[in-house]
């Protein structure tokens, strides 16, 4: 009897030792984490360097804002930076996923991890803002042939919406065309720079009347608008 006592207060003690201390439980939300982080992988275009040549898209409190090199972005927001090349042909694009890289230190073969997740999940870590276009979603044929100014750009380019905000605070009317959701649209965007000479390298790419600008250049944009308004060139009721 004494003996079985004995046992059970064993028993008893183990049960309380896993139970209050020992090895400590993961978190309930790691596995989600990590399922988020995705899995690391080598995209179809180089990270290393200043990672320059490539659209850089990182976010803070205040939202998503794009760089074309490593030395644009924030020290502190350099840990997870979403990468993308518009060298990639849409064949070997996968709308539902994207590349998100930590630049913040090398490896030994001068290469940034890399990492591949969900476009949803990526998404959820930056902080929505900026309102669409009225009637928004993939513009129809007409409407681009008629457009003076298209903003070619991506729903998560901070500096696309600051673009489309400065327009609309001016008055000006214009088409906006998402290079990843919308078919046809990168091609639409390579062939008008094309012909003006400039090679895109990011986003946001603005077709205004004929011009090219790359970028939130609110100087190029005022300058285009003046030269444009007083040339006569085009409807669509811009106002100075």
């Amino acid at each position: 009897m004494r003996g079985w006592i004995v046992v059970l207060a064993c028993v008893a003690s183990v049960l309380l030792v896993v139970s209050c201390g020992g090895e400590p439980s993961a978190p309930q939300g790691a596995a989600s984490s990590a399922e988020e982080q995705g899995e690391i992988v080598t995209p179809p275009f180089a990270v290393r360097g200043d990672a320059e040549g490539l659209v850089l898209t990182w976010f803070d409190e205040q939202g998503a804002h794009t760089a074309s090199s490593r030395h644009e972005v924030p020290e502190a927001r350099r840990g997870e930076v979403r990468v993308d090349s518009l060298e990639v042909p849409p064949e070997q694009r996968d709308p539902d996923h994207v590349y998100v890289a930590d630049l913040r230190t090398p490896g030994d073969d001068g290469r940034y991890v890399v990492r591949r997740t969900t476009r949803e999940a990526f998404d959820r870590r930056v902080e929505t803002f900026g309102e669409t276009l009225e009637g928004g979603g993939p513009a129809s044929t007409g409407a681009v042939a008629s457009a003076d100014v298209i903003v070619f750009g991506a729903s998560w380019c901070g500096a696309c919406r600051e673009t489309e905000a400065f327009l609309r605070g001016r008055g000006i009317p214009f088409v906006e065309r998402d290079i990843e959701r919308e078919p046809g649209a990168r091609e639409d965007m390579v062939q008008r720079a094309a012909r003006a000479g400039v090679s895109p390298r990011g986003i946001p790419v603005i077709d205004f009347r004929g011009r090219i600008i790359q970028g939130f250049d609110r100087d190029a944009l005022e300058r285009a608008i003046r030269e444009t308004s007083a040339a006569g060139g085009g409807g669509g009721g811009i106002s100075i």
